[in-house]
């Protein structure tokens, strides 16, 4: 996997072989808006449905910002393919705690639903981690409907592992439904 990086508390760019992770720009808002406003894109993050476009952009405008603050606690990147440079998604990563060993990440992601079951996810995640253990990152967890088969194959392909359920834990489709969540320490990664 190649990854380049630029200045991570201005500008992100990283490369694997079939996709790009850059930050956010304008143009960015028709495409986003297409999978953020696609119930079946959103099923598993009801918050990120937009059915609004003024909805997006006001999510991209937010995250725009996050990209030019001069201590970076978020980070949201925009997942492209290499050779179309169709957005396909993006991955999230905010800093919940740090300390003089590391930062603790959590992690986030979509895909468009045409491209589920390729491995998109898989690579762009596995990218950011990679990104984040290159820095201050001493440990990146992330969670999901325990019900979500899609999502923990991503993560256990990506080395993390379950720490636990929470039972009855969110509320999703009119119903408490129990979340899995994942981790994985900086000296468990395996590029």
């Amino acid at each position: 996997m190649t990854q380049k990086t630029v200045d991570y508390e201005h500008f992100i760019r990283l490369e694997t072989p079939r996709l790009i992770l850059r930050e956010h720009e304008p143009a960015d808002l028709l495409p986003l808006h297409a999978i953020l406003s696609d119930p079946a894109a959103t099923w598993y993050l009801p918050d990120m449905y937009k059915p609004d476009i003024a909805e997006t952009e006001a999510y991209l405008r937010s995250v725009m910002r996050d990209s030019e603050a001069h201590l970076r606690l978020r980070c949201n990147l925009i997942v492209e393919e290499r050779v179309s440079g169709l957005v396909v998604g993006s991955v999230g990563l905010h800093v919940i705690d740090s300390a003089p060993t590391g930062a603790h990440f959590g992690l986030g992601y979509f895909v468009r639903p045409d491209r589920w079951n390729q491995g998109y996810a898989t690579e762009a995640v596995r990218a950011s981690i990679a990104f984040i253990f290159s820095g201050n990152a001493c440990r990146v967890s992330a969670s999901c409907l325990a019900e979500n088969i899609g999502s923990r194959r991503v993560l256990e392909k990506c080395g993390m592992r379950q720490e636990g359920l929470l039972k009855a834990h969110t509320w999703h489709d009119g119903q408490r439904k129990d979340c899995a969540v994942y981790a994985l320490l900086k000296e468990e990664f395996r590029p």
